[in-house]
This record gives structure tokens, sequence and C-alpha cells, in this order.
């Protein structure tokens, strides 16, 4: 009967440094042979040593003697014995270990006759030589057993730590499949979720390490090797194309598809169980980033609506456009701010108008230029509108020192608490830039509108005074490489989803 795992075992004896310098040292001792060592239950024993023959003829000659030996060696469990001449003698070994037959040693074309006590110390040898190739052997199975849950055990650890970074969608899916290319050390890893009509997949993140412009369009559910894993919740193992379901609360929400090992390797069902594991702890951060995803949408309709009923009381409404949301967005990204900050910025860029509430029309609409008591009203009511998104706290709590600083001056001569430098928030320093900016592009009862030439060069002329310089050079940068882009979009403000 065949036995894989002792074909596997004398495939690796075969080619042994220890079976190797066994024959040689013996052969020092007994006379040049040729030596062959052979599995039980093997069809064809000679086939995978063709190569210990002198030529193809010398095969052809030996071959039937080596099968007759080895036919009368399984049926009589002893040492087989035959002489072609009385220079020419061939031997058939049962390699024994308590009493169970591992293989047999052939030993071929031998000058002499061997005694019991060489036919002992071969035995012995390759007794002695099959038991540590046992022992390697198990070793690397162990170690194969053994890889793919650490590597799990890993994955999970490092899944839990990319959690814990983000709770962006966008930028959680590509770190996922990142982390699966140098797990499963592989060329491509492509993510897709179904849609909202649960009718196609849709491509979240596709990662290339050798090109970086690959996409991944739309799928129906069914079509293609995802379409087909999402439709039958089964995973697809093939040499070059691995792909398993991503399954939550027993529901198919997409599925993670590896292509192309870079080792060439096939997958195997190893790598299966990896990512699998892998793709059960995505599952959570995935679910997580969609129900943060949907939290945030019902913010930002809040905060819309909130900011709507705010504006209401505001006389004239100035600057507070969409002009003004592109500009501290397009500044945001110029200073390559998180997805966090990012987000706050929007919340008071919409929020801007809260620190206007109450004031008088006759202090909005005034002509002339103001008085220190009409100073003293603007300061005072600034704090006094911004504290009426106080009570609401959670995501707003990080917009109010935004909302409430942005007119202090970077050389500490603003208000309300006199802040210099780098103690002003950064989200502040950035707000008060892109709002005098548009107050002075922007028509207002005591002044003409400035060109946006003449803005810049205003807002320019105050760096390192009122506004922050690093601030200040970001904004240039963005006008003078965006300005076009920003302008033009001002109907339609972006978002920080946008970055």
């Amino acid at each position: 009967m065949k036995n894989p795992y002792q074909e596997e075992l004398f495939a690796k004896i075969i080619d042994h440094p220890s079976w190797k310098d066994e024959s040689k040292t013996l052969s020092n001792i007994i006379g040049p042979a040729i030596w062959l060592i052979i599995p039980t239950g093997i069809e064809d024993p000679i086939k995978s040593q063709q190569k210990e023959f002198d030529s193809p003829e010398q095969e052809k000659e030996f071959r039937p003697i080596i099968i007759a030996l080895l036919t009368e060696a399984k049926q009589s469990g002893t040492i087989q014995k035959f002489f072609l001449t009385d220079q020419r003698h061939f031997y058939c070994l049962p390699v024994k270990r308590k009493e169970e037959i591992y293989g047999y040693v052939l030993l071929c074309d031998l000058e002499h006759t061997l005694s019991e006590k060489i036919i002992e110390l071969i035995n012995s040898y390759t007794c002695t030589t099959i038991e540590n190739v046992q022992k390697e052997l198990e070793v690397i199975k162990l170690y194969e057993t053994i890889r793919p849950k650490t590597i799990a055990l890993s994955t999970v650890h490092t899944v839990g730590r990319i959690i814990s970074s983000t709770l962006e969608l966008d930028e959680l899916l590509p770190r996922i499949a990142r982390l699966s290319l140098q797990v499963l050390r592989a060329q491509r890893c492509c993510i897709m979720l179904v849609d909202k009509y649960k009718r196609n997949l849709v491509s979240h993140a596709v990662v290339d390490v050798q090109n970086k412009n690959i996409k991944q369009k739309s799928l129906k559910i069914g079509e293609g090797i995802p379409g087909k894993v999402v439709k039958n919740g089964n995973a697809i193992v093939s040499p070059k194309v691995l792909c398993v379901p991503l399954i939550a609360e027993e529901h198919i929400i997409g599925a993670i598809t590896m292509s192309q090992r870079l080792n060439n390797k096939p997958f195997g069902i190893f790598d299966k169980e990896i990512l699998t594991t892998l793709s059960e702890q995505a599952v959570i951060a995935i679910k997580n980033a969609q129900l943060y995803d949907e939290q945030e949408k019902l913010t930002l309709n809040s905060i819309k609506a909130l900011a709507s009923i705010l504006s209401s009381g505001v006389a004239d409404n100035y600057g507070r456009s969409n002009l003004f949301i592109n500009l501290i967005m397009s500044i945001g990204m110029e200073l390559k701010l998180g997805s966090d900050q990012m987000r706050m910025l929007y919340y008071a860029s919409i929020l801007h108008n809260v620190s206007q509430m109450g004031l008088p029309k006759k202090i909005l609409r005034k002509s002339t230029k103001l008085t220190g008591k009409d100073y003293e009203i603007i300061k005072e009511q600034h704090i006094k509108g911004a504290q009426l998104i106080t009570p609401i706290g959670g995501r707003l709590k990080a917009v109010l020192p935004i909302i409430i600083h942005h007119h202090e001056r970077y050389d500490g001569n603003g208000y309300p608490s006199g802040l210099r430098g780098e103690d002003i928030p950064l989200g502040a320093r950035v707000l008060a830039v892109a709002d005098a900016f548009e107050a002075m592009i922007s028509t207002r009862p005591y002044r003409r509108k400035l060109s946006i030439s003449q803005a810049v060069s205003e807002i320019v002329r105050s760096s390192g005074e009122q506004f922050d310089p690093v601030i200040v050079d970001a904004f240039v940068r963005v006008i003078k490489r965006s300005k076009n882009k920003i302008f033009k979009n001002k109907g339609k403000a972006w978002s920080w989803k946008k970055m």
C-alpha cells in the first residue's frame, strides 16, 4: 500500500548528507557498489534513483534482478542475495526498527560477499540515518503546522493595532491590504465590499507591489473569483489566487483576494488559514469603521443643521461661503494634516458663524471705523457665541478651541486670551488666515473688496505678526497652485473626505 509519509521520508534520505556519507564510508570497507534505498509500497522502486546507475544500459541490466530481490524480501522479511558471477553480488537488506520494515537497502554489483557483521553494521547505520531524517522531517512538519498559527496570532495583534490607529474605512482597508501582502508574500491584494443594494462588489482597496496605479472594476455577485466567493461563501485556493469571504454575523460583506506569490510558490491550505484569520479580524475593523462612518454622517448632518439655525440669527451672514471651506481644506491638505485634524477643521469652518451670534446689526453694518467700545462688544459676544455649542460636547468639544481662538494673533496681541505662536491651536491659526483672506476679497460696508493678489500680499505682509508664517507659506502655495480649482469650485464645498 502506498505510504506518502514513507515516500517523502525516503526521498529526503536519498539526497541527505548522512546517507551520502554512510554509503561512502561503507564503500571503503566493502568495496565499490551501487547503493539504493527504497521505501515499502512504491510502484517503481528504481525511478527516483536512476542517477545512481552508471548508464541506462546498466539500469536495464540490473532492473529485473532488483525487482526479484525486492519481491522476495517483501514476502520473507529477510535478507535476499543474488550472485550474477563470482565477482558480481547483489544484496537486498530490509531496514527494520522494532520489527517494522521501513524500506530496503540494495547493494548492487559488489565484488565480494558481505559478512553478517557488515550486514548488521549497514542496518545500524541506515536505521540511525533514517531516525535522524525522521526527526528533521518532524521538525519541518511541526514548523509548517505552527508557522501559520504563529503568523495568525501575530496578524491578530497587528490588525488590532491597525484598528486602533484609524477608523476611517479609506485608510483602514489599504493598511489591511498591505499587511496581507507582507504576511503572505504576495504581489497583489484586493479588498471588495458588497454595495448597499447587495448586487455588486465594489473595490475599496487594491495594493500591488509592482503597479501602484492598478485598478479593480466592480463585479456582480457571482462574477469572477471574488464574486463567486461572495455568492457561495466558500474560499477559493489555486496556485496563483487565494480568495476568502469577509463574513460578519453570518452575512457576507465582501471578499479579500491575494494574487501571485512573490517567490512563485503556490498558495496552499496554510495560506488559506492565515488569510481566514486575518479576514476575521478585518471584518471587525470594517464593521467598526462602517459604524463610525455612519456616526460621522449623523454628526455632520447635525452640525450642518446647527450651523443653518445659528446662521439665521447672524446679520448679513458674512464670510461663511463654500470658498471659505474650500480654502481651509486646501491649506490643511497642504500641511498634510491627519484625517482627524482635517475633520475638525471642516466642522469648525461650517460652525464659524456661531461667534457672531447676538452681535448688533449696527456694528456688523457700520461703515466707519469701529470704536474701542465696539471692539469690547465683539470680543465679549465672540466668547458667548462660541459657547453656544459647548453643551453639545462630543465631537464638537475639539472644534470649540479652533472657533474661540481664531482671532488670536501670532505675536500675542489678539483676543480672547492673548495666546502667542504655537500656543494658539493649529486649526485656529489656519482659520485665521482663511478668514482674513476671504474678508479681504469680499465687499464690506466699511471698505471695498481687494483683488486676490492684493489680499495675498496683505496676508504675506502680516506673516509673523498676525499670522503663523508656516500657515502663510502653505496658504501661498495653495493659491499659486490651486487658485482656479478653489475659486471655480466655490459653489460646492469640499469635505475632509476628499483628502
